[in-house]
Protein backbone atom coordinates (compact mmCIF):
# COMPACT_ATOMS: atom_id res chain seq x y z
CA UNK A 1 0.00 0.00 0.00
CA UNK A 2 1.29 3.22 -0.82
CA UNK A 3 2.42 5.66 2.32
CA UNK A 4 0.46 8.95 2.10
CA UNK A 5 2.63 11.65 0.88
CA UNK A 6 3.28 14.77 3.19
CA UNK A 7 1.52 17.89 3.14
CA UNK A 8 4.35 20.39 4.27
CA UNK A 9 4.59 24.33 2.77
CA UNK A 10 8.30 25.88 2.48
CA UNK A 11 9.52 29.00 2.28
CA UNK A 12 12.84 30.66 3.05
CA UNK A 13 11.55 31.57 6.27
CA UNK A 14 10.22 28.09 7.20
CA UNK A 15 7.92 25.31 7.03
CA UNK A 16 4.18 24.68 8.17
CA UNK A 17 2.89 20.71 8.04
CA UNK A 18 -0.91 19.88 7.71
CA UNK A 19 -1.34 16.33 9.70
CA UNK A 20 -4.26 14.65 11.77
CA UNK A 21 -3.31 14.27 15.08
CA UNK A 22 -5.62 11.85 15.62
CA UNK A 23 -8.26 9.81 13.93
CA UNK A 24 -11.67 9.94 16.09
CA UNK A 25 -15.73 8.69 15.92
CA UNK A 26 -14.58 5.78 13.77
CA UNK A 27 -12.41 7.06 11.28
CA UNK A 28 -10.67 3.99 9.09
CA UNK A 29 -7.75 6.55 8.47
CA UNK A 30 -4.48 5.55 10.85
CA UNK A 31 -1.56 7.86 8.78
CA UNK A 32 -1.12 11.09 10.47
CA UNK A 33 -0.51 12.49 7.14
CA UNK A 34 -3.95 11.18 5.89
CA UNK A 35 -5.95 14.81 5.51
CA UNK A 36 -8.78 13.29 3.66
CA UNK A 37 -10.92 12.99 6.26
CA UNK A 38 -13.56 14.98 8.87
CA UNK A 39 -10.78 14.90 11.43
CA UNK A 40 -9.76 17.78 13.50
CA UNK A 41 -6.40 18.90 11.71
CA UNK A 42 -3.46 20.37 12.97
CA UNK A 43 -0.28 22.28 12.16
CA UNK A 44 3.41 21.84 12.63
CA UNK A 45 5.20 24.90 12.18
CA UNK A 46 8.66 25.62 12.05
CA UNK A 47 10.36 29.03 11.84
CA UNK A 48 13.97 28.97 10.25
CA UNK A 49 16.18 29.66 13.37
CA UNK A 50 12.94 29.39 15.57
CA UNK A 51 11.13 27.02 17.96
CA UNK A 52 8.81 24.02 16.19
CA UNK A 53 5.05 24.65 17.61
CA UNK A 54 2.22 22.17 17.29
CA UNK A 55 -0.62 23.60 16.88
CA UNK A 56 -4.93 22.90 16.60
CA UNK A 57 -5.65 23.98 12.87
CA UNK A 58 -9.32 24.88 14.29
CA UNK A 59 -10.90 22.74 11.44
CA UNK A 60 -11.60 19.59 10.22
CA UNK A 61 -11.73 20.60 6.64
CA UNK A 62 -8.06 19.91 4.75
CA UNK A 63 -8.40 23.07 2.58
CA UNK A 64 -9.05 25.49 5.23
CA UNK A 65 -5.84 24.41 7.43
CA UNK A 66 -3.62 23.95 4.20
CA UNK A 67 -4.59 28.09 3.96
CA UNK A 68 -4.32 28.75 7.44
CA UNK A 69 -0.59 26.78 7.20
CA UNK A 70 -0.06 28.93 4.25
CA UNK A 71 -0.98 32.18 6.27
CA UNK A 72 0.67 31.03 9.31
CA UNK A 73 3.95 30.52 6.64
CA UNK A 74 3.34 34.12 5.54
CA UNK A 75 3.77 35.07 8.92
CA UNK A 76 7.43 34.16 9.91
CA UNK A 77 8.50 37.17 7.30
CA UNK A 78 9.38 39.62 9.95
CA UNK A 79 8.09 42.28 8.41
CA UNK A 80 4.47 40.66 8.07
CA UNK A 81 4.88 39.43 12.01
CA UNK A 82 5.34 42.96 13.16
CA UNK A 83 2.38 44.30 11.31
CA UNK A 84 0.33 41.48 12.35
CA UNK A 85 1.05 42.39 15.64
CA UNK A 86 -1.21 45.07 15.73
CA UNK A 87 -3.73 44.26 13.59
CA UNK A 88 -4.61 40.79 14.51
CA UNK A 89 -5.61 39.85 17.75
CA UNK A 90 -3.82 37.10 20.32
CA UNK A 91 -5.81 33.77 19.69
CA UNK A 92 -6.78 31.77 22.87
CA UNK A 93 -5.41 28.77 24.44
CA UNK A 94 -6.55 25.28 23.55
CA UNK A 95 -8.81 23.42 25.54
CA UNK A 96 -6.17 20.43 25.58
CA UNK A 97 -3.72 22.57 26.97
CA UNK A 98 -6.16 24.36 29.05
CA UNK A 99 -6.76 21.40 31.06
CA UNK A 100 -2.99 20.53 30.87
CA UNK A 101 -2.61 23.82 32.74
CA UNK A 102 -5.39 23.79 35.04
CA UNK A 103 -3.83 20.05 36.30
CA UNK A 104 -0.61 21.13 36.84
CA UNK A 105 -2.51 24.07 39.29
CA UNK A 106 -4.09 21.40 40.67
CA UNK A 107 -0.66 19.40 41.51
CA UNK A 108 0.59 22.53 43.24
CA UNK A 109 -1.76 22.51 45.80
CA UNK A 110 -0.79 19.03 47.12
CA UNK A 111 -3.72 17.13 46.39
CA UNK A 112 -3.65 13.85 46.27
CA UNK A 113 -3.67 11.95 42.33
CA UNK A 114 -7.24 10.65 42.98
CA UNK A 115 -8.64 13.83 43.65
CA UNK A 116 -6.68 15.63 41.06
CA UNK A 117 -8.21 12.59 38.77
CA UNK A 118 -11.90 13.07 39.69
CA UNK A 119 -11.13 16.44 38.84
CA UNK A 120 -10.24 16.45 35.47
CA UNK A 121 -12.66 13.29 34.46
CA UNK A 122 -15.72 15.72 32.95
CA UNK A 123 -13.04 17.06 30.42
CA UNK A 124 -10.78 14.30 29.40
CA UNK A 125 -10.98 12.00 26.58
CA UNK A 126 -12.15 8.18 27.52
CA UNK A 127 -10.19 5.68 25.87
CA UNK A 128 -12.75 2.71 24.09
CA UNK A 129 -12.83 -0.47 26.07
CA UNK A 130 -15.62 -3.17 26.72
CA UNK A 131 -18.41 -2.26 28.19
CA UNK A 132 -18.12 -2.75 31.40
CA UNK A 133 -21.43 -2.23 32.76
CA UNK A 134 -20.35 0.84 34.80
CA UNK A 135 -22.88 4.04 33.83
CA UNK A 136 -20.29 7.20 33.33
CA UNK A 137 -21.07 10.59 31.50
CA UNK A 138 -19.61 11.48 28.16
CA UNK A 139 -16.44 13.64 28.96
CA UNK A 140 -16.64 17.43 27.32
CA UNK A 141 -13.37 16.55 24.88
CA UNK A 142 -15.17 13.89 23.33
CA UNK A 143 -18.52 15.28 23.06
CA UNK A 144 -16.65 18.45 21.83
CA UNK A 145 -14.69 15.78 18.92
CA UNK A 146 -18.53 14.74 17.87
CA UNK A 147 -20.07 18.40 17.32
CA UNK A 148 -16.99 19.14 15.65
CA UNK A 149 -17.31 16.75 12.81
CA UNK A 150 -20.54 19.00 11.63
CA UNK A 151 -19.67 22.31 12.96
CA UNK A 152 -18.89 25.32 10.65
CA UNK A 153 -16.45 27.01 13.13
CA UNK A 154 -15.26 23.66 15.49
CA UNK A 155 -14.35 24.94 18.66
CA UNK A 156 -10.98 23.85 19.63
CA UNK A 157 -10.39 26.82 22.09
CA UNK A 158 -11.46 27.84 25.85
CA UNK A 159 -13.07 30.92 24.72
CA UNK A 160 -15.09 29.65 22.54
CA UNK A 161 -17.40 27.47 24.81
CA UNK A 162 -20.87 28.41 25.46
CA UNK A 163 -23.16 27.76 27.68
CA UNK A 164 -25.34 26.46 24.97
CA UNK A 165 -22.51 23.80 24.08
CA UNK A 166 -22.67 22.92 28.19
CA UNK A 167 -26.36 22.53 28.05
CA UNK A 168 -26.56 20.23 25.29
CA UNK A 169 -23.54 18.54 26.64
CA UNK A 170 -25.19 17.64 29.97
CA UNK A 171 -28.27 16.78 28.50
CA UNK A 172 -26.21 13.65 27.41
CA UNK A 173 -25.60 12.61 31.07
CA UNK A 174 -26.77 9.27 31.75
CA UNK A 175 -25.75 9.57 35.34
CA UNK A 176 -27.93 10.07 38.57
CA UNK A 177 -28.56 13.11 39.86
CA UNK A 178 -26.37 13.25 43.07
CA UNK A 179 -23.42 12.64 40.27
CA UNK A 180 -24.32 15.14 37.68
CA UNK A 181 -24.83 17.65 40.43
CA UNK A 182 -21.04 16.84 41.47
CA UNK A 183 -20.08 16.95 37.58
CA UNK A 184 -21.53 20.48 37.25
CA UNK A 185 -19.86 21.90 40.63
CA UNK A 186 -16.68 20.48 39.02
CA UNK A 187 -17.14 22.10 35.69
CA UNK A 188 -17.71 25.77 37.31
CA UNK A 189 -14.78 25.71 39.05
CA UNK A 190 -13.16 24.77 36.11
CA UNK A 191 -14.15 27.95 34.47
CA UNK A 192 -14.24 30.09 37.07
CA UNK A 193 -10.29 29.31 37.19
CA UNK A 194 -9.95 29.94 33.85
CA UNK A 195 -11.21 33.35 34.11
CA UNK A 196 -8.89 34.41 36.95
CA UNK A 197 -6.14 32.68 34.18
CA UNK A 198 -7.77 35.39 31.72
CA UNK A 199 -8.49 32.07 29.23
CA UNK A 200 -12.09 33.43 29.07
CA UNK A 201 -13.84 36.67 29.62
CA UNK A 202 -17.07 35.19 30.63
CA UNK A 203 -17.40 32.20 32.18
CA UNK A 204 -20.37 29.74 30.26
CA UNK A 205 -22.93 28.64 32.71
CA UNK A 206 -25.28 25.89 32.46
CA UNK A 207 -28.53 27.29 31.85
CA UNK A 208 -31.25 24.43 31.79
CA UNK A 209 -32.29 23.44 35.20
CA UNK A 210 -30.66 19.39 36.13
CA UNK A 211 -33.17 16.83 34.88
CA UNK A 212 -33.11 14.82 38.36
CA UNK A 213 -33.01 11.19 37.31
CA UNK A 214 -33.80 8.18 40.10
CA UNK A 215 -30.59 6.66 41.44
CA UNK A 216 -28.76 5.53 44.31
CA UNK A 217 -27.69 8.21 46.35
CA UNK A 218 -26.53 7.50 49.97
CA UNK A 219 -27.47 4.08 51.77
CA UNK A 220 -27.62 3.68 55.00
CA UNK A 221 -28.21 1.06 57.98
CA UNK A 222 -30.67 0.34 59.81
CA UNK A 223 -30.20 0.47 63.55
CA UNK A 224 -31.07 -3.26 63.61
CA UNK A 225 -29.14 -3.96 60.93
CA UNK A 226 -26.58 -2.53 62.33
CA UNK A 227 -27.41 -4.71 65.49
CA UNK A 228 -27.46 -7.45 63.49
CA UNK A 229 -23.95 -6.98 61.81
CA UNK A 230 -22.33 -6.56 65.43
CA UNK A 231 -24.20 -9.75 66.98
CA UNK A 232 -22.27 -11.72 64.00
CA UNK A 233 -19.22 -10.73 64.50
CA UNK A 234 -17.63 -13.58 66.69
CA UNK A 235 -19.12 -15.92 64.27
CA UNK A 236 -17.47 -14.33 61.23
CA UNK A 237 -14.99 -16.31 58.66
CA UNK A 238 -13.05 -15.17 55.70
CA UNK A 239 -13.39 -18.26 52.89
CA UNK A 240 -10.04 -19.65 51.56
CA UNK A 241 -8.18 -17.49 54.62
CA UNK A 242 -7.02 -19.16 57.78
CA UNK A 243 -8.77 -16.80 60.29
CA UNK A 244 -6.29 -14.31 61.51
CA UNK A 245 -5.90 -12.99 65.33
CA UNK A 246 -8.29 -10.96 67.43
CA UNK A 247 -10.44 -10.88 64.11
CA UNK A 248 -13.90 -9.76 65.66
CA UNK A 249 -12.42 -6.79 67.80
CA UNK A 250 -10.61 -5.58 65.05
CA UNK A 251 -13.77 -5.35 63.10
CA UNK A 252 -16.01 -4.40 65.44
CA UNK A 253 -13.62 -1.38 66.43
CA UNK A 254 -13.15 -1.12 62.57
CA UNK A 255 -16.97 -0.34 62.07
CA UNK A 256 -17.47 1.83 65.00
CA UNK A 257 -14.30 3.95 63.50
CA UNK A 258 -17.02 4.06 59.87
CA UNK A 259 -20.54 4.22 62.03
CA UNK A 260 -19.42 6.70 65.04
CA UNK A 261 -16.75 8.54 63.83
CA UNK A 262 -17.35 8.79 60.20
CA UNK A 263 -14.49 8.53 58.75
CA UNK A 264 -14.26 6.70 55.38
CA UNK A 265 -12.28 3.89 54.62
CA UNK A 266 -9.15 5.21 53.44
CA UNK A 267 -9.62 7.73 56.45
CA UNK A 268 -9.85 4.27 58.97
CA UNK A 269 -6.63 2.60 57.64
CA UNK A 270 -4.56 5.72 58.32
CA UNK A 271 -6.37 6.43 61.67
CA UNK A 272 -3.59 6.52 64.65
CA UNK A 273 -5.69 5.99 68.03
CA UNK A 274 -2.52 7.69 69.98
CA UNK A 275 -2.57 10.71 67.84
CA UNK A 276 -6.49 11.59 67.08
CA UNK A 277 -7.98 10.18 69.83
CA UNK A 278 -7.57 11.85 73.00
CA UNK A 279 -8.19 12.00 76.71
CA UNK A 280 -11.48 14.04 76.49
CA UNK A 281 -13.13 11.04 73.80
CA UNK A 282 -12.78 13.56 70.56
CA UNK A 283 -11.59 11.78 67.24
CA UNK A 284 -9.55 14.62 65.65
CA UNK A 285 -8.12 13.75 61.66
CA UNK A 286 -7.04 15.48 58.70
CA UNK A 287 -9.26 13.66 55.77
CA UNK A 288 -7.14 11.89 53.16
CA UNK A 289 -9.17 13.09 50.69
CA UNK A 290 -8.77 16.79 51.04
CA UNK A 291 -7.37 17.87 53.59
CA UNK A 292 -9.34 19.20 55.80
CA UNK A 293 -9.77 18.57 60.01
CA UNK A 294 -12.53 16.55 61.17
CA UNK A 295 -13.62 16.24 64.97
CA UNK A 296 -15.91 13.70 66.39
CA UNK A 297 -17.22 13.73 70.14
CA UNK A 298 -17.49 9.40 70.59
CA UNK A 299 -19.72 7.84 73.08
CA UNK A 300 -17.07 6.42 76.11
CA UNK A 301 -17.71 3.18 75.11
CA UNK A 302 -16.64 3.33 71.02
CA UNK A 303 -13.16 5.61 72.38
CA UNK A 304 -12.36 2.91 74.84
CA UNK A 305 -12.54 0.44 72.01
CA UNK A 306 -11.04 2.41 69.50
CA UNK A 307 -8.22 3.11 71.95
CA UNK A 308 -7.25 -0.58 72.30
CA UNK A 309 -7.47 -2.00 69.33
CA UNK A 310 -5.80 -5.47 69.61
CA UNK A 311 -2.63 -6.12 67.02
CA UNK A 312 -2.60 -8.70 63.94
CA UNK A 313 0.31 -10.32 62.47
CA UNK A 314 1.43 -7.86 59.79
CA UNK A 315 -0.50 -4.61 61.12
CA UNK A 316 1.84 -1.30 62.09
CA UNK A 317 1.74 -0.55 65.70
CA UNK A 318 0.57 3.08 65.51
CA UNK A 319 -1.89 2.62 62.66
CA UNK A 320 -3.67 -0.82 63.68
CA UNK A 321 -5.95 -0.84 60.56
CA UNK A 322 -3.03 -0.56 58.23
CA UNK A 323 -0.99 -3.34 57.10
CA UNK A 324 2.30 -3.38 54.52
CA UNK A 325 1.44 -2.56 50.81
CA UNK A 326 -0.48 0.47 48.90
CA UNK A 327 -3.08 1.97 50.33
CA UNK A 328 -5.40 0.60 47.54
CA UNK A 329 -4.61 -3.29 49.12
CA UNK A 330 -5.48 -1.90 52.47
CA UNK A 331 -8.79 -0.87 51.83
CA UNK A 332 -9.38 -3.59 49.27
CA UNK A 333 -8.78 -6.07 52.79
CA UNK A 334 -11.38 -4.56 54.39
CA UNK A 335 -13.67 -4.30 52.15
CA UNK A 336 -13.78 -7.77 51.28
CA UNK A 337 -13.38 -8.50 55.41
CA UNK A 338 -16.45 -6.06 55.78
CA UNK A 339 -18.79 -8.21 52.97
CA UNK A 340 -18.15 -11.07 54.74
CA UNK A 341 -19.74 -10.12 58.07
CA UNK A 342 -22.60 -8.68 55.93
CA UNK A 343 -23.37 -11.53 54.23
CA UNK A 344 -23.28 -13.62 57.39
CA UNK A 345 -25.53 -11.42 59.41
CA UNK A 346 -27.82 -11.57 56.45
CA UNK A 347 -27.67 -7.90 55.19
CA UNK A 348 -27.59 -8.85 51.35
CA UNK A 349 -28.95 -4.59 50.96
CA UNK A 350 -29.58 -1.24 52.43
CA UNK A 351 -31.87 1.43 51.24
CA UNK A 352 -31.52 4.82 49.96
CA UNK A 353 -33.16 8.03 50.42
CA UNK A 354 -35.30 7.39 47.24
CA UNK A 355 -36.22 4.05 48.23
CA UNK A 356 -34.18 2.32 45.74
CA UNK A 357 -31.89 -0.94 47.04
CA UNK A 358 -27.99 -1.00 47.57
CA UNK A 359 -25.65 -3.89 48.04
CA UNK A 360 -24.21 -2.79 51.57
CA UNK A 361 -20.62 -1.39 51.46
CA UNK A 362 -18.49 0.63 54.01
CA UNK A 363 -18.96 3.91 52.67
CA UNK A 364 -22.48 3.25 54.09
CA UNK A 365 -21.05 3.30 57.46
CA UNK A 366 -19.97 6.85 57.08
CA UNK A 367 -23.29 7.72 55.14
CA UNK A 368 -25.32 6.23 58.66
CA UNK A 369 -23.59 8.63 60.57
CA UNK A 370 -23.86 11.46 58.56
CA UNK A 371 -27.54 11.12 58.23
CA UNK A 372 -28.16 9.93 61.88
CA UNK A 373 -26.68 13.11 63.28
CA UNK A 374 -28.58 15.44 60.63
CA UNK A 375 -31.97 13.69 61.14
CA UNK A 376 -30.90 14.28 65.25
CA UNK A 377 -31.13 18.16 64.56
CA UNK A 378 -27.30 18.64 64.60
CA UNK A 379 -26.85 21.93 63.18
CA UNK A 380 -25.48 21.76 59.17
CA UNK A 381 -22.03 23.88 60.09
CA UNK A 382 -21.73 21.60 62.82
CA UNK A 383 -22.03 17.75 60.80
CA UNK A 384 -19.97 19.34 58.33
CA UNK A 385 -17.33 19.75 61.06
CA UNK A 386 -17.75 16.17 61.71
CA UNK A 387 -17.20 14.81 58.29
CA UNK A 388 -14.46 16.82 57.65
CA UNK A 389 -16.27 18.91 55.03
CA UNK A 390 -14.68 22.06 53.60
CA UNK A 391 -17.99 23.97 53.50
CA UNK A 392 -21.92 23.50 54.06
CA UNK A 393 -22.63 23.55 50.38
CA UNK A 394 -20.42 19.92 50.49
CA UNK A 395 -22.92 18.67 53.26
CA UNK A 396 -25.82 19.30 51.55
CA UNK A 397 -24.91 18.45 48.17
CA UNK A 398 -23.93 14.77 49.62
CA UNK A 399 -27.59 14.83 52.21
CA UNK A 400 -29.85 17.29 50.51
CA UNK A 401 -32.85 14.99 50.72
CA UNK A 402 -32.20 14.40 54.47
CA UNK A 403 -31.86 18.30 55.37
CA UNK A 404 -34.35 19.02 53.12
CA UNK A 405 -36.74 16.30 54.80
CA UNK A 406 -35.44 18.43 58.18
CA UNK A 407 -36.54 21.66 56.89
CA UNK A 408 -39.98 20.11 56.14
CA UNK A 409 -40.33 19.07 59.53
CA UNK A 410 -39.12 22.65 60.96
CA UNK A 411 -41.81 24.19 58.88
CA UNK A 412 -44.62 21.68 60.05
CA UNK A 413 -43.56 22.58 63.65
CA UNK A 414 -43.70 26.29 62.72
CA UNK A 415 -47.34 25.50 61.37
CA UNK A 416 -48.85 24.29 64.53
CA UNK A 417 -47.46 26.86 66.59
CA UNK A 418 -48.97 29.29 64.56
CA UNK A 419 -52.58 27.68 64.59
CA UNK A 420 -52.04 27.79 68.40
CA UNK A 421 -51.32 31.64 68.58
CA UNK A 422 -54.19 32.60 66.04
CA UNK A 423 -57.70 33.50 67.94
CA UNK A 424 -60.82 32.20 66.03
CA UNK A 425 -62.78 35.42 65.43
CA UNK A 426 -66.01 36.47 66.90
CA UNK A 427 -69.18 34.96 65.27
CA UNK A 428 -71.28 38.14 65.00
CA UNK A 429 -70.36 41.70 65.56
CA UNK A 430 -72.12 42.65 69.14
CA UNK A 431 -72.03 38.87 70.46
CA UNK A 432 -70.88 38.63 73.89
CA UNK A 433 -67.53 36.42 73.65
CA UNK A 434 -64.79 35.28 76.47
CA UNK A 435 -61.54 36.96 76.00
CA UNK A 436 -58.68 34.56 76.58
CA UNK A 437 -56.51 35.64 79.62
CA UNK A 438 -53.18 36.39 78.21
CA UNK A 439 -51.87 35.17 81.60
CA UNK A 440 -52.69 32.52 83.94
Amino acid sequence: MKKAQKTEFRSIHGSVIVYTRRHINGCKLRDRNENRCSCPKWLYSKPKNGRAVQRAAGTPSFTEASEAAQRLLKGFDPEIAKARQITEPKLGVTIEDAIALYEASLGRRALSAKYVANCLLPFTRRKRRPQSGRVINVSLLDFLDKENRAAREPVVRVEQITSDHLDRWAAEWVTNDLSSHVWRGTVRAFFKWARRHDHVVREPEFREPQRVRPGNRCGYFSDGQYAKMRAALPFCKMKFHAMPENFAARLGAFMDAGRWGGMAITDIVFFAPRVSLGDNNVLTYRRRKSGVVASVLLPPEVAARLRSIPPEAGSDPERPFRFGGSEAVNCQRWRARFKALCTLAGVTEIETENGAKLAPHVHALRDTFAIDAITRGVALENVARMLGHATTQMTQRSYLFWIKKRVDHCIEDQREALAQCVQPAPEAEGAETEKPALIQ
